[in-house]
């Protein structure tokens, strides 16, 4: 999971569902999930199907340089014969590309809706990716959906189904060997790791007193835990948990950074007394060198567990 899907994750339960913010939220939070479900599907795919010749590394979720800002890629193939950019879209119904004014739009359910188009992403993506690396790259858009179906198809990049993709890339190799693809993955992989768009909890008009604070019962997701015989208590559930403020630190951190104003813990935790505080932060936020705060170590797989059996 992405920084940005786990940011979006926490915001859903975070926010009270009477917030204005919370139907958008969620709605964007469906359609990364379809994203990502996507993209895990394409890289198992591959990994498992397409033969090229040497050895084949596939990079998912990168942000290359662009400009003053950043193109977003969801899955790069290096070969020494081929470096290719995956747009990887999981979407139903009839798409129409207008490759001349870069716009799409799909009919679903009887609706149109337009859409940001997926030539101009992977367009932005590819050329990018060119300019970074200094050698040409190539593009596809991957319908990794069998409930889509293009009616009007881009013009400039080809879009190719899941079940097909293997046999297209490898379509494309021919010739000698052209790069070094451990050289290329090394400097891609050597780009620094972006966190999530920091304007995002801005687009929703959120802050810090828009969300529910408190430890969250992990089988009743929405209620707030307090101390009982040294453990986590749930009342509506009636559960007790041992250790059900790790993913509330974590949450934290996803969203606002690792610094931890230890005067904020108190409300963040629910926990009023100083001992018991300073006894559940000792191995999960770390005290520094300046008085009053603290840095969350960092452990995402506890929030990738907790939200994976969640959205699965």
């Amino acid at each position: 999971m992405n920084e940005r899907l786990l940011a979006q994750m926490v915001l859903v339960e975070r926010v009270s569902k009477s917030h204005p913010a919370w139907n958008s939220i969620s709605s964007e939070l469906k359609s990364s999930l379809a994203g990502a479900g996507g993209e895990q599907r394409t890289l198992s795919l591959l990994k498992r199907e397409l033969i090229l010749p040497g050895e084949t590394i596939i990079l998912t979720d990168l942000s290359i340089p662009n400009g003053s800002g950043y193109a977003q890629l969801d899955l790069l193939v290096v070969n020494q014969k081929l470096v290719c950019v995956l747009e990887v879209k999981n979407m139903k119904g009839d798409f129409y590309f207008d490759s001349e004014n870069l716009q799409f739009h799909r009919l679903v359910d009887g609706r149109t809706e337009g859409m940001k188009s997926p030539e101009s992403q992977l367009h932005r993506a590819v050329k990018a990716t060119e300019r970074f690396l200094g050698i040409p790259v190539a593009g596809v858009i991957v319908l990794a959906s069998r409930s889509g179906r293009v009616v009007e198809g881009p013009k400039n990049y080809p879009a190719v189904s899941l079940d097909y993709l293997p046999f297209y890339l490898e379509s494309l190799v021919s010739g000698k060997k052209l790069f070094d693809e451990q050289k290329l993955s090394a400097k891609v992989r050597a780009l620094p790791k972006r966190s999530f768009d920091q304007n995002l909890l801005e687009r929703y008009g959120l802050r810090i007193d828009s969300l529910r604070l408190g430890v969250t019962c992990p089988r009743c997701r929405n209620s707030a835990l307090c101390r009982k015989n040294r453990k986590w208590h749930c009342g509506g559930c009636d559960g007790f948990f041992h250790d059900a403020h790790e993913v509330t630190l974590q949450e934290y951190a996803v969203l606002f950074g690792a610094e931890l104003p230890t005067s904020f813990a108190y409300r963040l935790l629910g926990v009023e007394d100083k001992h018991l505080l300073y006894r559940l932060l000792e191995k999960s936020a770390l005290q520094g060198n300046e008085r009053g705060r603290r840095w969350i170590v960092p452990r995402r797989e506890l929030l990738e567990a907790y939200f994976g059996s969640i959205w699965r």
